[in-house]
């Protein structure tokens, strides 16, 4: 008796789908958490207040009112310097007089809160060229970008997001220091200074700086960040930035000194010039550096887009390689 074997028909296998991709607003909170899960960056935003009231309390406390007590330092400094030139027979004292060694002991908000300020941007710029690079490296020397690339399999969406929250989070932060600074400033200058000239076009200009100052900071942190995904090592990446800071703006200095003012450094000064937005005499200032800056000066258009040069390629070169090549 034979036995007939009845097969069922086979189904062909369907292909195999690639996981959903998160909605973007979901991949943007989940990839904010992780930029600020780190024990360095919370520790950072929680010590940062601290050290801008620390900063106001200094100027509060290297500032006074005695102007009398300034104006003898002022003579006796003066009479210091005709003993010396007396010493020397260099005559040099004649052409000077003691206010010439006058240095006003008030904190002037006018002209000293643009000084603060940009002495705190300054910093946050450089913390947010190391938190762009921590942020764009750190996964790759875990290799928890791997699991990042497999929940999102679309590389473009994953680099957009943590490049666009590297941006915004020092954006907020840069102007969330600023609106603490200036209250503290001005009552530092309320208490031990002068409020002459805070007028408002200095508030004007003081908004446009902070503003400024913080695109700047966003577009750093996002330069630091293509440029660890680029190399794909923090390290590596932090090396190279070290590099350019240091090295390049002496070799600009030494053998190309008209790319000075496009150097990282420079088009940051650039950014935080108030000089040229001023209603000043620009004729009063004295010093060739201090003369360039009000007269001559980079202007912010040229610095941001001294920047968007240093930044495009990096980032484009970053995404290229990050949707193109394999993750290993």
């Amino acid at each position: 008796m034979t036995t007939t074997h009845v097969h069922a028909p086979r189904t062909p296998h369907a292909p195999t789908q690639p996981p959903p991709a998160l909605p973007y607003a979901r991949l943007l909170r989940a990839e904010l958490h992780r930029l600020l899960s780190p024990k360095a960056v919370r520790y950072a935003l929680c010590v940062l207040p601290a050290l801008i009231v620390a900063y106001a309390l200094t100027a509060l406390l290297t500032h006074h009112t005695d102007l009398a007590a300034a104006q003898r330092a002022a003579e006796a400094a003066y009479r210091a310097y005709l003993e010396e030139a007396a010493g020397r027979q260099t005559g040099a004292g004649s052409t000077l007089s003691a206010s010439d060694f006058y240095d006003d002991p008030r904190y002037l908000l006018a002209k000293a809160s643009f000084v603060d300020l940009r002495a705190v941007l300054s910093a946050l710029t450089v913390v947010s060229l190391a938190f762009g690079i921590h942020s764009g490296g750190a996964d790759w020397s875990s290799r928890v970008i791997l699991t990042l690339a497999s929940v999102e399999p679309r590389r473009l969406r994953l680099f957009s997001a943590r490049a666009v929250l590297t941006a915004a989070v020092p954006f907020v932060v840069t102007l969330l220091a600023a609106a603490l600074l200036v209250p503290l400033l001005v009552t530092v200058a309320h208490l031990r200074g002068s409020l002459a000239g805070a007028d408002a076009h200095f508030a004007y200009v003081l908004g446009v700086i902070a503003l400024r100052g913080a695109a700047f900071v966003g577009l750093v942190a996002l330069l630091g960040y293509g440029l660890a995904m680029l190399t794909r090592n923090t390290t590596l990446a932090f090396g190279i930035a070290l590099a350019y800071l240091v090295a390049a703006e002496r070799l600009f200095r030494d053998y190309v000194p008209a790319l000075t003012d496009y150097h990282l450094s420079g088009l940051l000064f650039a950014v935080l010039n108030e000089r040229l937005m001023m209603a000043t005499d620009k004729t009063s200032c004295l010093g060739t550096t201090a003369c360039h800056a009000m007269r001559e000066g980079t202007t912010a258009v040229q610095a941001f887009a001294g920047i968007a040069v240093h930044l495009l390629p990096v980032v484009a070169a970053a995404v290229w390689r990050f949707t193109r090549r394999d993750i290993r």
